[in-house]
Order: structure tokens, then sequence, then C-alpha cells
């Protein structure tokens, strides 16, 4: 296995698309991150995902941001403040450029800030893991199958549940909300049984800072 690139004491990881910034500014709440995501074409979303344990907070600093919450998918801006995504509901956000609203901001970096209460340390750990992984991606058919389970296990870990089929709709919205979260549940089970097979971790020691290290 290639060695993996020492990123626990920066302050900031840089990957194809983007990078996030750790050091918390004076200004901010405990423990926010800025997240910027780059210009062009590729620049990735989130995959819509959840939270169980944590409430999490959503703020716009520059540029338009396409974030869904719940049922609502809407453009925002520095202009519309703080957005909270409570705990179990879906959402995931990037850049709003194949929106009429957001066409104007195509040529600037979307500079969005996020945190969560409580302010524990989960979301910096989960970032510093899954930006280390992406950083050492290796793209081929071995590197794609490491980095799919490495993400699924370091999500498992961190409060954070991607969204893999939206389940039935005709069944009504209880039934497709359960089906939903149980295939969620299951594919990361699933995960978590090979990655523990093959080695793999929620939190690897060249990603994550000493003094948060819960291993």
């Amino acid at each position: 296995m290639a060695p993996r690139s020492v990123t626990r004491n920066d302050e900031s990881v840089t990957i194809p698309g983007g990078r996030i910034d750790f050091k918390t500014p004076a200004d901010a709440p405990a423990g926010a991150a800025t997240v910027t995501f780059s210009t062009g074409p590729d620049v990735p979303r989130t995959g819509l995902h959840w939270h169980e344990t944590h409430t999490e907070y959503l703020q716009v600093l520059q540029g338009c941001a396409l974030i869904t919450v719940g049922d609502r998918t809407a453009v925002f801006t520095k202009d519309d403040g703080v957005v909270t995504v409570p705990r179990f509901t879906v959402h995931g956000f990037g850049r709003a450029d194949d929106t009429e609203e957001g066409r104007g901001s195509r040529d600037i970096e979307l500079i969005m800030r996020e945190w969560t209460d409580p302010a524990d340390g989960d979301k910096e750990l989960f970032f510093r893991n899954i930006m280390g992984l992406a950083k050492d991606w290796k793209k081929t058919l071995m590197g794609n199958i490491s980095m799919g389970i490495s993400a699924l296990v370091v999500s498992a870990g961190h409060d954070s549940y991607p969204v893999f089929w939206n389940g039935p709709a005709m069944f009504g919205k209880g039934v497709q909300v359960a089906v939903m979260r149980g295939s969620t549940y299951t594919v990361l089970r699933l995960a978590g049984i090979v990655g523990y097979i093959g080695g793999f971790q929620a939190e690897y020691e060249e990603y994550t800072p000493n003094s948060m290290s819960r291993a």
C-alpha cells in the first residue's frame, strides 16, 4: 500500500475541486470549517446524506450555493444567512452554476462555512480523513474500490449517512423514508465488515491530529 500523505497538522487540505480550511476565524462559531468549491464544470457536490447526532449549520460566504434541506432545494447566497439542518434531515450542497440565479457566479469560488451542534470536533475528524483519502486517491480500479470502501467506513464512523436510494414513493412517505434509511444502514454495515477485514479505518494517523485521535 502506498504511503499516505501526512496532513494531520495542516491548517487546510486541498484536493481537485476545492479545499477545506480548519482554522476557525475569530468571528465564527466554535469548530467552524471553511469549505471552498473551485470553479469549473467538474466540481462535485456533496452527495445527499443525513446526520443523527449533530445539527448542522451552513452559511454561504461567497458565490451561490444550491442547497437541499429535506424536500426543499434552493439557491443561497451570503444574504440568506445561516441554513439550519436538523438531525435526521437529508441534505446536500454544492455550486449553483446550472441554475438561473447561479450563472453570474460561475467564475468565482463558492465559499461556505460549516459547523455543528454539538461542536465536539467530529466534523473536523470527518473532513480531515475524507479529504486525506481523496488527496491520496489513485484513479485505478483497485484505487476506486479502496476509496469507495474507505469513504463509507469514515462516514459510518463520523455520523454521516449517505443516501443510496430514495425508497419507493408509491407506498407513502413513511415507508419511503424507512426503506431509504434501511438501505443506507445495510450498505454501511456491509462496508464496515469488508473494511474490518481489509484494515480500513474511520481515522488514519496520517490525517488525524494527535490531540483529536480517538483510536
